[in-house]
């Protein structure tokens, strides 16, 4: 997609991948050039009938509990009357898709927890694909261009497909000025690695090829594993200290820590490489496989929370 603004995307793969998946674009799209509209008629999982939506346990304990509570940025994609399925580059609110053949993106309300909606995102098995939300230009939290944010999200994964890496959520932009990355393009994601067949909570680091010195593709696993039913994932990400923090649910302590760097990288880049980080002017939303699902993915993703002051998990 191409704006009058400019977006920043970096496409990362993972120390534990096999062949490359390639450098990063100036534009918020898949990797591949090819990404195609979603067609609404195409949806084949039960999640995506007719019939009444199922509301979990979570949505009668959360729904008095406004999600937003004066936070710079706040989704609970309830307000999109209109909008059930999401074709690739449809806009409504702050936000403008990307959706590539294999995956499907949609409004339902199969799974929620304060509203009638969330943001569900399939992806098929075998597929290379997926479907992100991202969100740029004028909104409150890009003020300023900040390098210090905190979130939560909510998010139910089932059928918990895994892949050598796909990805929930994402802050991209140009590198900490005051860094030796100055001049660079710099993204912190939230993903998904395997471990034993399972998916486990984890950032990557993506930082744009400059000169003789490549694409930076570097990760940092947990050992929590992604439960088939609702946890919210809380983070801080500090770019000018490169501190990364996870969270799942009321939990004070992280379920993952990065201070400096991670603990792999792609070669050729050092693993103790440091993850200087964006000035960030565009997050994303969704769910991305850069290789190959071993089994299905079905992701709701509900009440996502951005600020700049610390953001916890509800109790």
């Amino acid at each position: 997609m191409r704006e009058s603004r400019r977006s920043i995307f970096i496409a990362p793969c993972v120390a534990l991948a096999l062949t490359a998946c390639g450098g990063d674009s100036s534009a918020p799209v898949a990797p591949s050039s090819d990404a195609s509209a979603a067609d609404s008629g195409s949806l084949t999982d039960a999640a995506n009938t007719d019939a009444a939506p199922i509301r979990d346990a979570a949505s009668d304990r959360d729904a008095a509990v406004d999600p937003c509570s004066g936070a710079l940025f706040c989704e609970t994609f309830d307000t999109y009357s209109g909008v059930s399925a999401i074709a690739d580059k449809q806009k409504f609110g702050p936000w403008h898709a990307a959706l590539q053949t294999g995956a499907t993106m949609r409004l339902d309300g199969t799974h929620t927890t304060s509203g009638a909606s969330a943001l569900h995102v399939h992806i098929d098995n075998a597929a290379t694909a997926g479907g992100r939300l991202f969100a740029d230009g004028m909104q409150p939290i890009f003020a300023g261009a900040p390098t210090h944010l905190y979130g939560r999200l909510r998010m139910y994964i089932d059928p918990n497909g895994t892949s050598i890496h796909w990805t929930f959520f994402g802050v991209n932009g140009a590198a900490d000025p005051m860094s030796p990355a100055a001049g660079r393009n710099a993204s912190y994601i939230l993903s998904s690695l395997p471990k034993a067949g399972v998916n486990t909570y984890s950032f990557v680091y993506g930082l744009s090829a400059q000169g003789s010195d490549g694409y930076h593709d570097c990760s940092s696993q947990s050992a929590t594993s992604m439960p088939s039913t609702w946890a919210c994932v809380a983070f801080e990400l500090d770019s000018v200290t490169r501190k990364l923090r996870m969270y799942k649910d009321a939990s004070t302590t992280p379920i993952l820590s990065v201070d400096d760097h991670g603990n792999a990288c792609v070669a050729p880049t050092p693993v103790a490489d440091p993850w200087y980080g964006p000035t960030v002017t565009q997050l994303f939303v969704g769910a991305w496989s850069f290789h190959a699902m071993n089994a299905p993915l079905d992701v709701w993703i509900d009440d996502v929370v951005v600020d700049t002051k610390p953001v916890a998990c509800p109790p």
